[in-house]
């Protein structure tokens, strides 16, 4: 586990994801496939930071959800992702095409969706590490409220 003052600044991360975004191809080129669901690949582990490498077929989404202790940037490769947020008990989308960038600190909460009818490839990078994930739904008030907590089972395969 990465310490705390080991950890990158979420423009640091946006700077990796970005680079690393340019350096790679969409995921059914990278594979020959595309799949049906969502699928990811570690591509980088460092002390300090981590990145993945993730498949979004059409009409695929991950729910809000945070990164645990973790700041976080992720770049489009291939395709068009809507990111939603949370601001202040309102819905905030914004679509992020190829080459754009999205980056976040810690406490930051976002679901990710390929609306599209191709799939996208993104690059997503981690300070420290993912460690675990939290799932939310939003209350009628507003109020985000955890439903699920991933203790990050997907590590151990890696």
């Amino acid at each position: 586990m990465a310490s705390v003052g080991a950890m990158l600044d979420s423009d640091v991360l946006g700077d990796i994801a970005a680079q690393l975004a340019v350096q790679q191809t969409a995921w059914e080129t990278r594979t020959g496939e595309v799949p049906t669901e969502r699928c990811y690949e570690r591509i980088l582990r460092t002390a300090t930071h981590e990145a993945w490498v993730i498949c979004w077929p059409a009409g695929t989404e991950l729910e809000l959800h945070d990164h645990g202790n973790s700041s976080g940037a992720f770049s489009v490769v291939a395709g068009h992702l809507d990111e939603t947020t949370v601001v202040d008990g309102d819905i905030v989308v914004r679509r992020l095409e190829r080459g754009a960038t999205a980056s976040f600190g810690p406490a930051y909460v976002h679901a990710v969706a390929n609306r599209g009818h191709r799939p996208a490839t993104s690059v997503h990078v981690y300070s420290p590490p993912l460690e675990f994930m939290d799932f939310y739904d939003q209350a009628d008030d507003g109020a985000l409220l955890v439903t699920r907590h991933d203790p990050g089972e997907w590590n151990a395969t890696e």
